[in-house]
C-alpha cells in the first residue's frame, strides 16, 4: 500500500503503522493485568463487593473524563491527548506494586479510567485522521486489529509472569510495555487535520454541524444503550471470570490463556467487520455481536473444562470484536467533522456509565448468591437491551425507506 504513493502518502501511512505499534503496546499493558487484579484485591483483605467498586471507580473516572477529554483532543489535538493517557498506564501498575490494602488501589483505578478515555477511542479518530480518505477503512481495520492483538498477548504474557514470578513482577511488565508505547506514538507526526470530514450516512456537509440533531437520532440512541450494555457484559468478564477460573482450579496462566484465545478470535474478526460495513447496517453489526455476547455469558459457567471454556470465550471474543468495530466506525462516520473527539466521547459515556454501575451491582450479586448468577444477570439484561436496540434500529429503516 505505501509502494507508488506520494511522499505524504507515504508519510501517512508510517504515520499510521507507528499508531497501531503504539495502540498495541497500550492495549498489552492494560491487559496484562486483567488475570491477576482480582485475585491480588482479594489478596489484599477485599471482598468481592470491594473488586466491584474499584472497578467502578475506573468508570466514574472514564464517565467523567470521556467528553472533557474528547473536547480537548477537538481543541489541541488527539496526540496530545493520547501522551497522558499512556503516561497514566504507565503509573497505573506501579502503584499497584506499593499498595498494601484495598483503599491504596483506589486513586490507580481512577488514573487508569483517565487513561483508558485518552488513548483507545481517540486514537481510532487519530487513526481516521491520519489515513487518507480513500485508505481510510484500511487504517481502521489495522488500528482494531492492534488493539485485539495487544489484549490478546497482555493476559498470556501477564498471566505466566504472575504465576512464575508474582504479582509485581506482571505490573512491572505492564508499565515498560506502557512506556514502550510511549516512545512509539512520540514519533507520530501530527499531522491529524481536524477539518478533513468523514462523510456521514444520510446527512449533508451543511446538516452536519448539527450535532444536537445527530445525538437526537434514535439510532444513535440505539447505539449508546449497545454500548451500555456491551460494557456490561466485558466488566463481567474481566472482573469475575479470573475469580470464576480460580474458583474451578485455573491458575494464572490458564485463566491468561483463556483471555488469549479470546483475543485471538476478536482480532481475527475485526478487520473482516470494518469491510462489512460497507455493506452492511451497522446498528445490525452491533446487534448481532451484543445478541451473541450475551448468549455466551449465560451458558459459560456450565462447564469447567478448560477446553470448553476456550470455546466459548473465543465465540465471546468474535462478537466482541463485531460490535467494538462497528460501533467505532459508526459513531466516527456519523460524526460532523470539527466534533468527531466530543461525539466518541458522548458514545464512550454510554458505556463508562455501565462501568460504574455494572461493577457494583454483579458485584453484589456475586457475593450474594454466586459467580454464575453475576454472569447470568448480564446476559440476561443484555438481551433484553439487544431486542429493544434491534426495534429501534428496524424502525429508523421503515422510517427512511418511506
Amino acid at each position: 500500500m505505501i509502494e507508488g504513493e506520494s511522499p505524504e502518502g507515504k508519510r501517512r501511512w508510517l504515520g499510521v503503522l507507528a499508531l497501531c505499534v503504539a495502540i498495541f503496546f497500550a492495549d498489552a499493558s492494560h491487559s496484562a493485568v486483567i488475570p491477576t487484579f482480582p485475585s491480588f484485591a482479594l489478596a489484599l483483605g477485599a471482598s468481592l463487593t470491594v473488586v466491584g467498586a474499584l472497578a467502578s471507580a475506573s468508570g466514574i473516572s472514564r464517565t467523567l473524563c470521556s467528553v472533557p477529554l474528547g473536547s480537548l483532543s477537538d481543541r489541541f489535538g488527539r496526540r496530545h491527548v493520547m501522551l497522558l493517557g499512556f503516561l497514566c498506564f504507565s503509573a497505573t501498575p506501579l502503584i499497584y506494586t506499593i499498595s498494601s490494602s484495598p483503599l491504596y488501589l483506589l486513586p490507580a483505578r481512577i488514573i487508569l479510567g483517565v487513561a483508558m478515555v485518552s488513548t483507545f477511542s481517540l486514537g481510532f479518530v487519530y487513526i481516521s485522521e491520519l489515513a487518507a480518505p480513500q485508505h481510510r477503512g484500511v487504517a481502521q481495520g489495522l488500528y482494531m486489529t492492534a488493539m485485539g492483538l495487544g489484549f490478546t498477548l497482555g493476559p498470556l504474557v501477564g498471566g505466566i509472569t504472575a504465576n512464575t514470578w508474582g504479582y509485581s513482577s506482571s505490573f512491572y511488565l505492564s508499565s515498560g510495555l506502557a512506556m514502550v508505547g510511549l516512545l512509539i506514538l512520540l514519533i507520530v507526526r501530527n499531522k491529524e487535520s481536524r477539518k478533513r470530514d468523514i462523510p456521514r450516512r444520510g446527512s449533508s456537509k451543511e446538516g452536519s454541524a448539527d450535532f444536537g440533531a445527530v445525538l437526537a437520532d434514535p439510532r444513535v440512541m440505539a447505539a449508546g444503550v449497545a454500548n451500555f450494555l456491551n460494557s456490561m457484559l466485558f466488566c463481567a468478564l474481566i472482573i469475575f471470570f479470573p475469580l470464576y477460573g480460580s474458583h474451578i482450579g485455573f491458575n494464572e496462566s490458564q485463566v491468561g490463556f483463556c483471555f488469549t484465545v479470546r483475543g485471538l478470535s476478536s482480532t481475527a474478526i475485526r478487520f473482516p467487520t470494518g469491510a462489512a460495513t460497507k455493506r452492511m447496517r451497522i446498528l445490525r453489526l452491533m446487534t448481532i455481536g451484543l445478541g451473541v455476547s450475551a448468549l455466551t455469558l449465560l451458558v459459560l459457567t456450565s462447564f469447567n473444562d478448560i477446553l470448553f471454556i476456550c470455546l466459548i470465550l473465543g465465540v465471546q471474543g468474535i462478537a466482541y470484536g463485531i460490535y467494538l468495530t462497528a460501533g467505532n466506525a459508526y459513531v466516527t462516520e456519523e460524526a460532523p467533522a470539527e466534533m468527531r473527539g466530543t461525539a466518541i466521547g458522548i458514545y464512550s459515556t454510554f458505556s463508562n456509565i455501565s462501568g460504574v454501575i455494572s461493577p457494583l451491582i454483579l458485584g453484589a450479586i456475586a457475593e450474594k448468591w454466586s459467580l454464575q448468577a453475576a454472569f447470568q444477570v448480564s446476559g440476561v439484561l443484555a438481551l433484553a437491551g439487544m431486542a429493544m436496540m434491534l426495534a429501534l434500529a428496524r424502525k429508523e429503516e421503515r422510517t427512511e425507506g418511506r
